[in-house]
Protein backbone atom coordinates (compact mmCIF):
# COMPACT_ATOMS: atom_id res chain seq x y z
CA UNK A 1 0.00 0.00 0.00
CA UNK A 2 1.29 3.49 -0.77
CA UNK A 3 0.59 5.18 2.66
CA UNK A 4 2.68 8.73 1.04
CA UNK A 5 0.11 9.81 -0.72
CA UNK A 6 0.68 12.93 -1.59
CA UNK A 7 3.95 11.62 -3.00
CA UNK A 8 1.84 9.47 -5.02
CA UNK A 9 -0.34 12.49 -6.42
CA UNK A 10 2.93 14.21 -7.39
CA UNK A 11 3.93 11.40 -9.13
CA UNK A 12 0.49 11.45 -11.24
CA UNK A 13 0.89 15.35 -11.90
CA UNK A 14 4.38 14.79 -13.10
CA UNK A 15 4.26 11.67 -15.83
CA UNK A 16 0.94 13.40 -17.00
CA UNK A 17 2.51 16.64 -17.27
CA UNK A 18 5.37 15.05 -18.88
CA UNK A 19 7.99 16.64 -16.13
CA UNK A 20 10.38 14.06 -16.85
CA UNK A 21 12.89 15.17 -13.98
CA UNK A 22 9.59 15.38 -11.33
CA UNK A 23 8.51 11.99 -12.34
CA UNK A 24 12.29 10.72 -11.24
CA UNK A 25 12.51 12.26 -8.12
CA UNK A 26 9.25 11.12 -6.94
CA UNK A 27 9.85 7.24 -7.99
CA UNK A 28 13.28 7.62 -6.69
CA UNK A 29 11.44 9.24 -3.49
CA UNK A 30 8.86 5.96 -3.20
CA UNK A 31 11.34 3.32 -3.76
CA UNK A 32 13.39 4.33 -0.93
CA UNK A 33 10.48 4.53 1.50
CA UNK A 34 9.03 1.06 -0.06
CA UNK A 35 12.53 -0.62 0.73
CA UNK A 36 13.21 0.79 3.80
CA UNK A 37 9.60 -0.71 5.14
CA UNK A 38 10.15 -3.82 3.34
CA UNK A 39 7.47 -3.72 0.75
CA UNK A 40 9.24 -5.98 -2.01
CA UNK A 41 5.74 -6.12 -4.03
CA UNK A 42 5.94 -2.52 -4.84
CA UNK A 43 9.65 -2.13 -4.86
CA UNK A 44 9.45 -3.86 -7.72
CA UNK A 45 6.99 -2.07 -9.64
CA UNK A 46 8.45 0.93 -8.95
CA UNK A 47 11.75 -0.01 -10.00
CA UNK A 48 9.75 -1.24 -13.45
CA UNK A 49 9.26 2.26 -13.56
CA UNK A 50 12.35 3.47 -13.08
CA UNK A 51 13.80 1.41 -15.65
CA UNK A 52 11.53 2.82 -18.18
CA UNK A 53 12.67 6.15 -17.06
CA UNK A 54 16.05 5.58 -17.60
CA UNK A 55 15.16 4.03 -21.13
CA UNK A 56 13.71 7.65 -22.02
CA UNK A 57 9.82 6.09 -21.81
CA UNK A 58 8.56 9.50 -20.29
CA UNK A 59 8.63 11.84 -22.34
CA UNK A 60 10.73 15.11 -21.94
CA UNK A 61 8.33 18.25 -23.06
CA UNK A 62 10.34 20.91 -21.92
CA UNK A 63 10.01 24.14 -23.71
CA UNK A 64 12.96 24.80 -26.05
CA UNK A 65 12.83 28.34 -25.31
CA UNK A 66 13.30 27.15 -21.28
CA UNK A 67 16.34 25.17 -22.39
CA UNK A 68 17.92 28.12 -24.06
CA UNK A 69 17.51 30.72 -21.46
CA UNK A 70 18.79 27.95 -18.74
CA UNK A 71 22.08 28.70 -20.20
CA UNK A 72 21.61 32.60 -18.67
CA UNK A 73 21.11 31.32 -15.06
CA UNK A 74 23.90 32.42 -12.95
CA UNK A 75 24.54 31.17 -9.16
CA UNK A 76 22.26 33.64 -6.81
CA UNK A 77 24.32 32.64 -3.39
CA UNK A 78 27.15 30.73 -2.41
CA UNK A 79 24.78 29.82 0.13
CA UNK A 80 22.90 27.55 -2.00
CA UNK A 81 25.37 25.31 -2.28
CA UNK A 82 24.04 22.00 -0.91
CA UNK A 83 26.37 19.46 0.96
CA UNK A 84 28.17 17.51 -0.72
CA UNK A 85 29.25 19.90 -3.04
CA UNK A 86 32.28 21.86 -2.57
CA UNK A 87 33.00 25.51 -4.93
CA UNK A 88 36.65 25.20 -6.59
CA UNK A 89 38.27 28.49 -7.19
CA UNK A 90 40.55 27.60 -10.72
CA UNK A 91 43.21 29.51 -12.77
CA UNK A 92 44.53 26.59 -14.50
CA UNK A 93 45.28 26.71 -18.09
CA UNK A 94 45.02 24.03 -21.27
CA UNK A 95 47.65 25.88 -22.56
CA UNK A 96 49.75 25.35 -19.32
CA UNK A 97 49.20 21.08 -19.25
CA UNK A 98 50.76 18.48 -21.07
CA UNK A 99 48.32 16.68 -22.94
CA UNK A 100 48.03 15.04 -26.27
CA UNK A 101 46.54 16.76 -29.27
CA UNK A 102 44.04 14.82 -29.85
CA UNK A 103 42.97 15.34 -26.16
CA UNK A 104 43.50 19.20 -26.55
CA UNK A 105 40.68 18.94 -29.88
CA UNK A 106 38.08 17.04 -28.17
CA UNK A 107 37.85 19.37 -24.80
CA UNK A 108 38.14 22.64 -27.25
CA UNK A 109 35.49 20.98 -29.51
CA UNK A 110 33.14 20.92 -26.27
CA UNK A 111 34.08 24.13 -25.38
CA UNK A 112 33.30 25.49 -28.74
CA UNK A 113 29.61 23.53 -28.83
CA UNK A 114 28.69 24.89 -25.27
CA UNK A 115 29.87 28.56 -25.99
CA UNK A 116 28.01 28.32 -29.39
CA UNK A 117 24.93 26.01 -27.71
CA UNK A 118 22.25 28.05 -29.42
CA UNK A 119 23.09 26.95 -32.74
CA UNK A 120 23.52 24.01 -31.98
CA UNK A 121 19.64 24.15 -30.11
CA UNK A 122 18.19 25.92 -33.25
CA UNK A 123 19.12 22.74 -35.02
CA UNK A 124 17.36 20.55 -32.74
CA UNK A 125 20.63 19.39 -31.19
CA UNK A 126 22.44 19.48 -27.89
CA UNK A 127 25.96 20.99 -26.98
CA UNK A 128 27.98 17.69 -25.72
CA UNK A 129 27.79 18.11 -21.52
CA UNK A 130 29.00 14.81 -20.41
CA UNK A 131 32.46 14.16 -20.58
CA UNK A 132 34.65 11.48 -18.62
CA UNK A 133 38.41 11.34 -18.04
CA UNK A 134 40.06 7.94 -17.85
CA UNK A 135 43.77 7.03 -16.67
CA UNK A 136 46.12 6.76 -13.83
CA UNK A 137 46.54 9.15 -10.95
CA UNK A 138 48.83 12.12 -11.43
CA UNK A 139 48.49 12.43 -15.29
CA UNK A 140 46.27 15.70 -15.24
CA UNK A 141 42.67 14.59 -15.16
CA UNK A 142 41.93 16.83 -12.45
CA UNK A 143 43.67 19.66 -13.76
CA UNK A 144 42.13 19.69 -17.44
CA UNK A 145 38.89 19.56 -15.65
CA UNK A 146 39.87 22.87 -13.73
CA UNK A 147 41.26 24.30 -17.23
CA UNK A 148 37.97 23.02 -18.59
CA UNK A 149 36.03 25.36 -15.96
CA UNK A 150 38.46 28.64 -16.32
CA UNK A 151 38.29 27.95 -20.52
CA UNK A 152 34.31 28.52 -19.86
CA UNK A 153 34.17 30.69 -16.81
CA UNK A 154 31.81 28.43 -15.24
CA UNK A 155 31.76 27.92 -11.55
CA UNK A 156 33.22 24.70 -10.62
CA UNK A 157 31.72 21.99 -8.15
CA UNK A 158 33.58 19.28 -6.80
CA UNK A 159 31.31 16.23 -5.45
CA UNK A 160 32.48 15.09 -2.25
CA UNK A 161 31.96 11.71 -1.23
CA UNK A 162 32.50 12.24 2.50
CA UNK A 163 29.89 14.67 2.80
CA UNK A 164 27.68 12.92 0.61
CA UNK A 165 27.83 9.30 1.49
CA UNK A 166 25.43 8.58 4.62
CA UNK A 167 25.09 5.41 6.37
CA UNK A 168 20.97 5.63 7.01
CA UNK A 169 19.22 4.33 4.09
CA UNK A 170 18.05 6.64 1.30
CA UNK A 171 19.76 9.54 2.66
CA UNK A 172 22.96 9.33 0.18
CA UNK A 173 20.20 9.22 -3.04
CA UNK A 174 18.40 12.17 -1.29
CA UNK A 175 21.59 13.97 -1.15
CA UNK A 176 22.69 13.53 -4.54
CA UNK A 177 19.40 14.21 -6.07
CA UNK A 178 19.66 17.29 -3.96
CA UNK A 179 23.15 18.40 -5.78
CA UNK A 180 21.58 17.52 -9.22
CA UNK A 181 18.39 19.94 -8.34
CA UNK A 182 20.74 22.62 -7.00
CA UNK A 183 23.42 22.52 -10.15
CA UNK A 184 20.02 22.67 -12.61
CA UNK A 185 19.26 25.72 -11.20
CA UNK A 186 22.08 27.39 -13.35
CA UNK A 187 24.72 27.14 -15.67
CA UNK A 188 27.49 25.48 -14.17
CA UNK A 189 30.38 22.11 -14.51
CA UNK A 190 29.37 19.44 -11.45
CA UNK A 191 32.94 17.28 -11.37
CA UNK A 192 33.03 13.46 -10.08
CA UNK A 193 36.64 13.05 -9.40
CA UNK A 194 37.10 8.88 -8.98
CA UNK A 195 33.72 8.48 -10.11
CA UNK A 196 34.04 4.56 -9.54
CA UNK A 197 33.90 5.21 -5.74
CA UNK A 198 29.89 5.26 -6.37
CA UNK A 199 29.32 4.24 -9.99
CA UNK A 200 30.45 0.71 -9.27
CA UNK A 201 28.86 -2.32 -11.03
CA UNK A 202 25.69 -2.93 -9.87
CA UNK A 203 25.47 -7.17 -10.41
CA UNK A 204 29.15 -6.65 -8.51
CA UNK A 205 28.06 -9.12 -5.49
CA UNK A 206 30.43 -6.87 -2.95
CA UNK A 207 28.63 -3.50 -3.11
CA UNK A 208 26.00 -3.00 -0.89
CA UNK A 209 21.99 -2.70 -2.05
CA UNK A 210 22.28 1.26 -0.70
CA UNK A 211 25.14 2.08 -2.91
CA UNK A 212 23.63 0.36 -6.00
CA UNK A 213 20.41 2.19 -5.05
CA UNK A 214 23.05 5.09 -5.15
CA UNK A 215 24.23 4.00 -8.74
CA UNK A 216 20.87 4.08 -10.24
CA UNK A 217 20.13 7.17 -8.86
CA UNK A 218 23.08 8.90 -10.73
CA UNK A 219 21.96 7.14 -13.95
CA UNK A 220 18.55 8.49 -13.74
CA UNK A 221 20.29 12.09 -12.82
CA UNK A 222 22.79 11.87 -15.69
CA UNK A 223 20.17 10.98 -18.14
CA UNK A 224 18.00 13.78 -17.29
CA UNK A 225 20.59 16.22 -16.65
CA UNK A 226 19.96 19.38 -18.75
CA UNK A 227 22.54 20.98 -21.59
CA UNK A 228 23.53 24.43 -19.50
CA UNK A 229 25.37 21.43 -16.89
CA UNK A 230 27.89 19.88 -17.57
CA UNK A 231 28.87 16.67 -15.80
CA UNK A 232 32.64 15.56 -15.56
CA UNK A 233 33.59 12.46 -14.26
CA UNK A 234 37.49 10.83 -14.25
CA UNK A 235 38.35 7.64 -12.82
CA UNK A 236 41.50 5.30 -12.78
CA UNK A 237 39.46 2.34 -12.47
CA UNK A 238 36.77 2.38 -15.52
CA UNK A 239 36.45 -1.29 -15.71
CA UNK A 240 34.92 -1.14 -12.18
CA UNK A 241 32.23 1.32 -13.83
CA UNK A 242 28.52 -0.17 -14.55
CA UNK A 243 27.99 -0.29 -18.04
CA UNK A 244 25.13 1.74 -18.61
CA UNK A 245 26.93 4.69 -16.23
CA UNK A 246 29.79 4.43 -19.31
CA UNK A 247 26.76 5.10 -21.16
CA UNK A 248 25.37 7.86 -20.60
CA UNK A 249 29.06 10.22 -20.97
CA UNK A 250 29.15 11.53 -24.75
CA UNK A 251 32.70 12.02 -24.27
CA UNK A 252 35.77 9.67 -23.43
CA UNK A 253 38.82 10.66 -22.99
CA UNK A 254 41.96 8.78 -21.81
CA UNK A 255 44.42 10.51 -20.57
CA UNK A 256 47.72 7.88 -20.50
CA UNK A 257 50.96 8.03 -18.36
CA UNK A 258 53.11 10.29 -20.70
CA UNK A 259 56.21 9.25 -22.51
CA UNK A 260 59.70 10.79 -22.78
CA UNK A 261 58.66 13.95 -24.88
CA UNK A 262 55.68 15.04 -22.62
CA UNK A 263 58.13 14.61 -19.27
CA UNK A 264 60.61 16.56 -21.06
CA UNK A 265 58.05 19.41 -22.15
CA UNK A 266 56.80 19.24 -18.44
CA UNK A 267 59.78 19.73 -17.03
CA UNK A 268 61.04 22.84 -19.09
CA UNK A 269 57.53 23.81 -18.05
CA UNK A 270 57.72 23.24 -14.31
CA UNK A 271 61.30 25.07 -13.96
CA UNK A 272 60.47 28.02 -15.99
CA UNK A 273 57.71 28.81 -13.72
CA UNK A 274 60.32 29.13 -10.98
CA UNK A 275 62.45 31.54 -13.34
CA UNK A 276 65.13 28.48 -14.50
CA UNK A 277 66.34 26.99 -17.43
CA UNK A 278 68.19 23.77 -16.72
CA UNK A 279 71.28 23.36 -19.41
CA UNK A 280 71.44 19.59 -19.55
CA UNK A 281 69.21 17.30 -21.49
CA UNK A 282 65.43 17.22 -20.04
CA UNK A 283 64.91 14.07 -22.07
CA UNK A 284 67.42 12.59 -20.46
CA UNK A 285 66.83 14.12 -17.07
CA UNK A 286 62.94 12.84 -17.65
CA UNK A 287 64.29 9.34 -18.31
CA UNK A 288 66.34 9.04 -15.05
CA UNK A 289 63.92 9.99 -12.76
CA UNK A 290 62.07 6.62 -13.47
CA UNK A 291 58.78 8.99 -12.37
CA UNK A 292 55.09 7.43 -12.93
CA UNK A 293 53.50 10.58 -13.86
CA UNK A 294 53.54 13.93 -14.03
CA UNK A 295 52.61 14.15 -10.37
CA UNK A 296 56.33 12.56 -9.27
CA UNK A 297 57.97 15.03 -11.89
CA UNK A 298 56.26 18.03 -10.07
CA UNK A 299 57.44 16.98 -7.17
CA UNK A 300 61.19 16.35 -8.24
CA UNK A 301 61.37 20.00 -9.59
CA UNK A 302 59.78 21.22 -6.07
CA UNK A 303 62.61 19.25 -4.22
CA UNK A 304 65.31 20.58 -6.83
CA UNK A 305 64.12 24.06 -6.15
CA UNK A 306 64.57 23.30 -2.18
CA UNK A 307 67.73 22.06 -2.89
CA UNK A 308 68.47 25.53 -4.72
CA UNK A 309 66.92 27.88 -1.78
CA UNK A 310 68.20 25.58 0.97
CA UNK A 311 72.01 26.78 -1.10
CA UNK A 312 70.80 30.24 -0.40
CA UNK A 313 70.37 30.45 -3.98
CA UNK A 314 74.35 30.11 -4.22
CA UNK A 315 74.47 26.97 -6.89
CA UNK A 316 72.94 26.57 -9.94
CA UNK A 317 69.78 24.89 -11.12
CA UNK A 318 72.10 21.96 -12.44
CA UNK A 319 73.60 21.65 -9.40
CA UNK A 320 70.78 21.56 -7.33
CA UNK A 321 69.35 19.04 -9.80
CA UNK A 322 72.48 17.03 -9.24
CA UNK A 323 71.89 17.41 -5.69
CA UNK A 324 68.40 16.42 -6.15
CA UNK A 325 68.80 13.34 -7.93
CA UNK A 326 71.55 11.82 -5.27
CA UNK A 327 68.58 11.85 -2.84
CA UNK A 328 65.48 11.07 -5.14
CA UNK A 329 65.95 7.42 -4.53
CA UNK A 330 66.03 6.92 -0.85
CA UNK A 331 62.75 9.37 -0.81
CA UNK A 332 60.93 8.00 -3.78
CA UNK A 333 61.27 4.51 -2.75
CA UNK A 334 59.00 2.62 -4.82
CA UNK A 335 55.71 0.42 -3.58
CA UNK A 336 55.38 -2.78 -5.29
CA UNK A 337 51.76 -3.36 -6.41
Amino acid sequence: MISNMSAFENLVRSGVSGDKSGFKAVVDQLLQEAESKGDETLARLLKAAMTGGEKGSIEDRTDKAAISAAFDNKLRSLDDIPIGLQWQKTNATLNALILKQETVDVISSVIEEQQDYQLFLDAGLKPRHKLLLIGPPGNGKTQATKAFANAMGLPLYFVRYDALISQRPGETSKRLNTAFEFAKSHRCILFFDEIDAIGKERSDPNETAEMKRVVSTLLVQLDDVPPHVICMGATNHAGLLDRAFLRRFDIRIMLPNPGTTEYAKYLKMAFKKWGHEPSRNLRVLGISLQVENFAEAEIFVDDCIRAWVKAKKSITIDEAIDQTLLAWPKSRVKIPM
